[in-house]
This record gives C-alpha cells, sequence and structure tokens, in this order.
C-alpha cells in the first residue's frame, strides 16, 4: 500500500516538473499573497491631505497646526488665512481634511475662555473620514491641557462634505462597481475566445472572408454593450437601494465608464493568447482582476497608508483612476477639469491593453 501511494505520488511530482507554470504558481501565491495582504492591509490611515485656514495668526493658532503634523498622520498641504480655496482643494481631491483656527482664538485661550476648533472631512471615503476624525479629536484634546487657560481649546461639530452621514454604503457601492466590471469584462473576454480555441471553431472563424479586425471587434463589441447594460444598471441599483446620488455629468460618466470597459476587453484578448483552456483563462483573469482591485485600487485601503513601493505599483492598476474619477463625478459632482487625469491614464491603459491583445491575437490567427 505504501509503495503504491508512493508510485503515485512521485507521478505527480513528475507532472509538476513537467509543468511548471502550475509549481511556480503554487509555490509563489502564498509569498505573494503574505507580501501584499501583509503591506496593503491596513486600517491605519497616514499621509492625510491637510489644509489649515488660520484665521487667527496668532502663535497659539500654529502651535495646533504644528500638533497635527508633528502627529506623523497629517501632511500640510495648504496653509491660508481665508477658506476660499478650500472648495477647490476638496473637489481636486488635493486635501482630505481641513483645520479652520478662528479668529480671536489666541486671545480666547489667554483669557481662559471656551473656544473651538473648526474641522472639515471629505466623506466621499466614510470609513477614512471616521478615522481621521478620531485622529482629530485625539490630537486636539492632547494639547488643550497644556495651553494656558481653564478651559482649553474644543473641537467642534466637524463639517463633512460630499456624504454628510457617512454612510458607508456610499463609499462602497462605487468601488463595487468598479470591482464587479473589472472582474465580469476580463474574464467574460478571455473565456469567448477560448472557448472558440477548445471546441475547434477558431480555425472555421480563420477560413471566412473576415479580416482580423472585423472578428476582434466582433468578438468584443457584445460584451462592451453587456458590461455597459450591467454598470448603467448597478449604478441605478445603487440609487435606488442605498442614496448613491448622481451630483455630475451623466454623459462624462459614461465616457469614463466606456474607457474602463475598453481596457477590461484589451486585457481579456491578452489572456485569451496566454491561455488554452477556459480553466486556465478563468484563473489568470480571476487572478489579475480580483486581488489588484480589491487591495491595490483604494477601493477598501487607503493607497496614501502603504509603502512606497506598492504605492508605484497601484499606477499600473486601472481601478485606481476609474474609482477617483467615479467617485468624483457621482458623489462630488466634479467637472472633466478635475478628474481628467485619472481619464486620460484609463485611456492609455486601453489604447496598450487593445493594441497588444489585438496584436497577439492577430498574429495567431
Amino acid at each position: 500500500m505504501i509503495r503504491r501511494t508512493l508510485a503515485v505520488a512521485t507521478k505527480e511530482l513528475l507532472h509538476l516538473r513537467r509543468d511548471p507554470r502550475t509549481a511556480l504558481t503554487l509555490l509563489a501565491m502564498p509569498v505573494l499573497l503574505i507580501f501584499i495582504f501583509g503591506f496593503a492591509l491596513s486600517f491605519d490611515v497616514k499621509h492625510i491631505r491637510f489644509a489649515v485656514v488660520d484665521e487667527d495668526g496668532t502663535r497659539a493658532g500654529r502651535e495646533v497646526t504644528e500638533a497635527f503634523v508633528r502627529s506623523g498622520y497629517f501632511d500640510l498641504v495648504s496653509h491660508e488665512r481665508d477658506g476660499r480655496k478650500l472648495n477647490a482643494l476638496f473637489d481636486r481631491g488635493r486635501a482630505q481634511a481641513a483645520l479652520v483656527v478662528p479668529d480671536g482664538y489666541g486671545a480666547d485661550l489667554a483669557a481662559g475662555r471656551p473656544t473651538t476648533l473648526q474641522f472639515l472631512l471629505d466623506g466621499s471615503d466614510a470609513q477614512m473620514a471616521t478615522t481621521i476624525l478620531a485622529y482629530a479629536r485625539q490630537i486636539v484634546a492632547s494639547i488643550s491641557p497644556v495651553v494656558r487657560g481653564r478651559e482649553g481649546a474644543a473641537l467642534g461639530m466637524p463639517v463633512v462634505w460630499y456624504n454628510p452621514e457617512l454612510s458607508s454604503a456610499r463609499f462602497l457601492v462605487p468601488g463595487l462597481v468598479a470591482f464587479i466590471l473589472a472582474i465580469t469584462t476580463v474574464i467574460a473576454t478571455a473565456l469567448s475566445v477560448v472557448r472558440e480555441k477548445e471546441r475547434g471553431t477558431m480555425e472555421s472563424l480563420r477560413a471566412t472572408p473576415l479580416f482580423a479586425p472585423e472578428l476582434l471587434a466582433g468578438k468584443t463589441l457584445p460584451y462592451l454593450l453587456v458590461a455597459s447594460a450591467s454598470a448603467t444598471g448597478s449604478l441605478f441599483l445603487a440609487r435606488a437601494l442605498f442614496g448613491v446620488p448622481l451630483r455630475g455629468s451623466l454623459f462624462w460618466l459614461g465616457v469614463v465608464t466606456v474607457l474602463f470597459l475598453a481596457g477590461g476587453l484589451g486585457q481579456g484578448l491578452f489572456i485569451s493568447t496566454l491561455a488554452d483552456s477556459q480553466q486556465v483563462a478563468f484563473q489568470l483573469g480571476l487572478l489579475t482582476t480580483m486581488l489588484p482591485t480589491l487591495l491595490l485600487s483604494g477601493f477598501i485601503f487607503p493607497i496614501s497608508s502603504m509603502p512606497t513601493a506598492l504605492q508605484w505599483i497601484t499606477h499600473l492598476i486601472p481601478a485606481r483612476y476609474f474609482l477617483v474619477a467615479l467617485r468624483g463625478i457621482v458623489l462630488k459632482g466634479a467637472g472633466i477639469d478635475v478628474w481628467w487625469p485619472q481619464a486620460a491614464a484609463l485611456a492609455a491603459y486601453a489604447a496598450i491593453a487593445l493594441g497588444l491583445g489585438s496584436l497577439r491575437m492577430v498574429r495567431s490567427l
């Protein structure tokens, strides 16, 4: 019995030696997952883009700003005497939080009168906003005992922009739309082409008078239409069931979505040229879409809190750009002047993915 068991085990080891891709997957995947999960899965929020409006201009106001910066959580991006620039900073995503030091703050502290600091938050990411607010309250509470005065300073009721209720659904649902579209578009396109290989019908298609570009367009356009309909239905349900608003232009939302889907179609085509079976195509599609979109796009975990190396890697994830543009249009009502860099990145990715996928497919035909 032991000899027979060892014989089967030896046979499987020989199969693994003859199939280095499977062996590499088994060995490399745990290391890769531990690396990504260990560094990317962090609920700590760091490098918060922080603006200060110091209407007081006294040393006491500067001490509050210095306390926020010294905490290590906040990166000062703007320091002004009036708040007229705050709208632009929040709309463009250059600030995630802002502190307003009111006029007379220093005098009130010196006289022992209670005084209140105003704190503003970008609520489009409800989880991050809640964490940032906790940091701010802790910092203000820590400096209050050391300022002169009997009452000290307190943090007033925060002003939350774009998502006053800090609803998790308004943050998660747009991310889920991107997550679902990324997976379904890539996998559906890859499987449709590989299915032709498995059934042997690809040879029949080669014998037709169709040119390669015509064949590629015929194979991908239906999935683009289906994915677009899926995106429309998802956003409609998000509004009907979860109250997710649509504050921006429906036209520009459609443009950004089509750019994102086009990149997914190109990625699916490219995967189909690497895989000889639907099972392999499915695994490659899942591996290259689910984990990167879930962990490295900013869907759940803030990119600013990741190590620098992983932050650079996130620039290769198209969902990162789509999420910024999607939340900007849906939650903030931002115009193209705000999110055009994300649209340009999606267009570049779509051009590269479609170009590589089409080139490899034409060569195989």
